[in-house]
Parts: C-alpha cells; structure tokens; sequence
C-alpha cells in the first residue's frame, strides 16, 4: 500500500463487496459505532453519500495525521456546517466543490482548487506533479470490464500515475478496483464526467 491508507465509504473494505454484490447489510461487517454514528440508521443513510469523504479521510491520514482519526460522522458534519454536504429529504446533495475547497482549507490546511470542466489528461497531469485529485466518475468503474451508461456521479480517489496508468483508491469498489486500482487512460476516461478537484499536500 502507498501513502494513501484505503477508505471505504461503508467503513471497511470487507463491507464493499457483500452490499454490492449480495445486498448485505454493511452494519454485519462493520462497527458503525467506531466511525461515530449515532444509530445504524444514520449510518446506512451517510454511508452511501460519503466516497468524497472517505477520500478526503484517505488523504488526511496519509497528509495531515493528527487530524486522521476523525470519524467520519464528525467529516460528515463539518461538511453539512459548511454545505458542502446538504441533506434533501432521503438523499444528499453534494459534494459541492467550492464549499468542500474552503472548508478543507480552513479546517485542515489543504489547498484545493475545483475543476468543473477539465479533460482527464490534464487532470492526470496535477497528479504526476504531486497533487491527487477527487474525481468524478460513474460508480460502474468498478466493473470496467463492462460498458457503462453513465458518467460522474461517484468520487474517487487518483493518487498516482505511472506512465499511462492510473491509480485509484475507490471507496466502493470491489476485489482488485478498490484499494490501489489501475486503469489505462481510455478506461478511465469513459467513467470520468470532466470534472472533479485536485488537492495540494500542505508545506
């Protein structure tokens, strides 16, 4: 594993493959308590809206360790105080960039900037200059073997390019498209909605 330890949005990566696949309960696979959810049903409910954050969790550890045990209940609502999360109804809205870029900014002193309309190539660039990025891409890029129908949607995590492949940390991917994924550029661009942010290690 490199310097970016995997998150799953569910907790664990063992959850990602039984809810996927199956329709499993995560909450048989993992203690929802730990992450600071205050019931299981909070957790059932954020836990499908969260792959920003746990990509966001992902990079504090490997960034900003003295903010890496925050639960993700507590991410959860800085982001809601900040609307860079907003809860409607039985869904979310978000992860809405600009506010997600100053709140990191101001709570954990990473510079980010937002790109709503950007190609993947130079996406890939700010990663092969030392940046990763949070991408939008369909969550069906963890099945890349099958076509898609969709673009955007899910954020994932690039956090390395060796040449022309991709690596990625998915936080709802399953076997070998979760931690450390590896696509080739054409791959990626199908899923990739031309938009995501990129996130700059503090000095």
């Amino acid at each position: 594993m490199g310097p970016f330890p995997y998150e799953s949005q569910w907790g664990d990566l063992s959850c990602n493959e039984p809810l996927i696949e199956h329709g499993a309960n995560p909450a048989r696979f993992f203690d929802w308590t730990s992450d600071g959810y205050p019931s299981e049903e909070e957790y059932l409910f954020w836990s499908r809206h969260v792959c920003g954050l746990a990509c966001l969790r992902s990079v504090l550890r490997a960034w900003s360790p003295q903010h890496g045990d925050i639960t993700m209940f507590d991410l959860v609502g800085r982001a809601q105080r900040r609307a860079a999360l907003v809860r409607e109804g039985d869904t979310v809205g978000g992860l809405y960039y600009r506010p997600f870029v100053e709140w990191i900014r101001d709570d954990f002193g990473i510079e980010g900037a937002v790109h709503p309309d950007i190609e993947a190539e130079e996406l890939l660039e700010h990663v092969r200059g030392g940046q990763v990025a949070l991408a939008s891409v369909s969550s069906e890029i963890r099945y890349p073997g099958r076509p898609n129908v969709r673009r955007g949607g899910h954020l994932v995590l690039v956090h390395r390019v060796e040449g022309d492949r991709i690596v990625l940390h998915n936080p709802s991917g399953v076997a070998d498209t979760a931690q450390d994924a590896v696509l080739d550029l054409d791959t990626f661009r199908r899923f990739f909605a031309g938009r995501g942010v990129t996130l700059q290690k503090p000095a």
